[in-house]
C-alpha cells in the first residue's frame, strides 16, 4: 500500500517566497516496501528521471536572524519644576501694628519709671504652608540688628534715660528633613537673637505649618514719642 499525503499520483508543491529563494525537483522511485525500509531514492537533479510520483518546490529561506526571544526596554521620564511656598494671605508684605507700646505715664509714677515701657510686646504668625520640594534655605533676616526704630524723633533725647530702639527676637518653628539626609522630618527651631540681624538653616524638601514668634522685651531705658517700626522676613530659597 503506498503511504504518500498527497491528493494525487503526481502532484506539485510549491513554496514561494520574496528572500533567498530555492527551487528544484525531488524525484522518488521504487516501492514502499514496508514501514522502516525506503526503496525508493530522492534526487534534486532534474536530469533524473521521474518515479512514481515527483514533487516540484520553491521555497525561501529566513530574512534575518531567527532567535527564541525579542523584546524592548522602554524609558519613562518627567520634569518636576523646583517649588518652594510660604503661604502669608493675599500679600507677601503685612503690617503687624501694635498700637500702643505702653509706658508709665502717670503723674505719680516716680522719676525711675516714667515713660518707660509697662510690658513685653509679642506677635507669633502662623501659617499651614511653608516648604520647598528641593534642598533648600530658611533665613530670617531683620532690617536692623538693632530692632523697632524710632526715627522720627529729630529734637534730639537724653541718651542715658531715653532709647530710640526696641531691640526683638525672633523663634521659628517648623518640621522639616537635615540637608543632604533621606529621613523623617523632625521638628525645627530657628533662631535670631535680640542683638543678631539674621540666621540661616539648610534642609532637605520639606513641608509643614510654620510659626514665627517675635518677642520685643521690656527695653532698658524709656521709650521716646512716635513710631518705632522694623521689619523681619522669612526667604525660603531653593539650592
Amino acid at each position: 500500500m503506498k503511504r504518500i499525503a498527497l491528493v494525487s499520483a503526481v502532484a506539485v508543491v510549491a513554496f514561494s517566497g520574496v528572500a533567498n529563494a530555492q527551487s528544484g525537483t525531488w524525484h522518488l522511485t521504487g516501492e514502499n516496501s514496508s514501514p522502516v525500509s525506503q526503496p525508493w531514492t530522492t534526487s534534486l537533479d532534474d536530469t533524473v528521471a521521474f518515479g512514481a510520483w515527483a514533487a516540484s518546490f520553491n521555497y525561501s529561506l529566513n530574512n534575518g536572524t531567527a532567535a527564541n526571544n525579542d523584546g524592548a526596554t522602554f524609558t519613562l521620564k518627567g520634569n518636576v519644576t523646583k517649588d518652594c511656598s510660604f503661604y502669608s494671605g493675599s500679600s507677601t508684605n503685612q503690617t503687624l501694628d501694635f498700637g500702643t507700646l505702653g509706658i508709665y505715664a502717670s503723674d505719680n509714677t516716680g522719676p525711675a519709671a516714667a515713660f518707660d515701657m509697662v510690658a513685653p510686646a509679642t506677635v507669633t504668625v502662623y501659617t499651614n504652608l511653608a516648604g520647598c520640594n528641593t534642598a533648600n534655605s530658611v533665613t530670617i533676616t531683620k532690617n536692623s540688628a538693632d530692632g523697632l526704630i524710632n526715627s522720627g524723633n529729630t529734637g534730639g533725647y537724653d541718651s542715658n534715660v531715653f532709647q530710640a530702639n526696641l531691640p526683638f527676637s525672633v523663634e521659628a518653628k517648623y518640621t522639616a528633613a537635615a540637608h543632604n539626609s533621606v529621613a523623617n522630618g523632625g521638628s525645627q527651631t530657628l533662631s535670631v537673637a535680640s542683638t543678631a540681624l539674621s540666621n540661616v538653616a539648610n534642609h532637605g524638601a520639606w513641608k509643614s505649618p510654620f510659626s514665627l514668634a517675635v518677642n520685643i522685651p521690656v527695653a532698658s531705658k524709656a521709650l521716646l514719642a512716635g513710631d518705632y517700626q522694623g521689619t523681619v522676613a522669612v526667604q525660603i530659597q531653593a539650592f
